[in-house]
């Protein structure tokens, strides 16, 4: 006669598989330390100039957790560009396209990119919103986004100032011409805080001009804390007088004024083009 499986056996089994099932409810339910809360932040600018134009994205990683991967898509220009790199929790990101008839530029400080730029040229019209997706991969969670896209006209150049790092008092200076042909110098600069009550400005001059080239872009980085010094990298020297003399802008309204000289065969233009600074505090820059 066959027998049976014991009781004492039989409600043991009853407990472990219980407690098995349980267990299994209990890992499938997400962990408030695991739980992705937060949002993406995200703005971007088309600068339309004379056969050059320029994308300029600027996010922040409002999650609370790292974005290990980002990707960016614009119907409009079929720009669909990925970002491979991780963007710590509370980090900024700067992306900048710079698009010419027969070249294109992609500058994102501290990060890798991949994709296709696409073509900047189908955003004709400015003071134009256009639709921006993201896709943003956190946690292993999925977090998708619309944004707006804004074009405007741009002058002969564009520039780009941004602190990466609030701890070193460097401004560093993108810029770019927007037209193919002739050539630009920056013979000088201003930074000018609009504040409510107060208006300061230091009036910079440099030793020699610095050529703004027709291709790729033009780069270099002052110390907003000293009145003189090197433009890194170009080694070119400026010195500044402020006013008041004892004390320079502070951050807050923050803007570059870049004086400069165009000439295209007999055309020859003075300038002098305002830019707002961007503070964009970045966990993976070190400069």
């Amino acid at each position: 006669m066959r027998r049976g499986i014991p009781a004492y056996m039989l409600g043991g089994l009853i407990i472990l598989v219980g407690f098995i099932v349980s267990l299994t409810l209990i890992l499938s339910i997400p962990s408030p330390l695991t739980t992705v809360t937060g949002y993406l932040n995200l703005t971007a600018n088309a600068y339309l100039g004379f056969g050059n134009n320029l994308l300029v994205i600027i996010g922040t990683n409002n999650f609370n957790f790292p974005i290990k991967e980002l990707n960016i898509y614009i119907p409009r220009t079929g720009t669909n560009i990925t970002i491979g790199s991780s963007i710590p929790s509370g980090s900024y990101f700067l992306v900048m396209i710079y698009q010419e008839p027969n070249n294109t530029v992609i500058i994102a400080p501290g990060l890798s990119i991949t994709g296709s730029p696409g073509n900047l040229a189908n955003l004709m019209k400015s003071g134009v919103a256009y639709s921006l997706n993201t896709t943003a991969m956190v946690y292993d969670v999925v977090k998708n986004s619309v944004f707006q896209l804004t074009t405007q006209d741009s002058g002969i150049i564009y520039a780009v100032p941004v602190i990466t790092n609030l701890s070193k008092p460097i401004l560093g200076i993108y810029v770019f011409q927007m037209a193919p042909m002739g050539s630009a110098e920056v013979m000088g600069f201003n930074l000018i805080s609009l504040g409510q009550q107060v208006i300061g400005e230091v009036k910079c001059n440099v030793s020699e001009p610095i050529p703004v080239l027709p291709s790729g872009l033009t780069y270099f980085a002052i110390n907003i804390s000293s009145i003189n010094g090197t433009l890194t990298p170009l080694g070119i020297w400026y010195t500044c007088n402020a006013t008041p003399t004892s004390s320079l802008p502070s951050l807050l309204y923050l803007n570059l004024a870049l004086k400069y000289v165009y000439t295209y065969n007999s055309i020859v233009i003075n300038r002098e083009d305002w830019f707002s600074v961007y503070i964009v505090p970045m966990q993976m820059s070190n400069t």
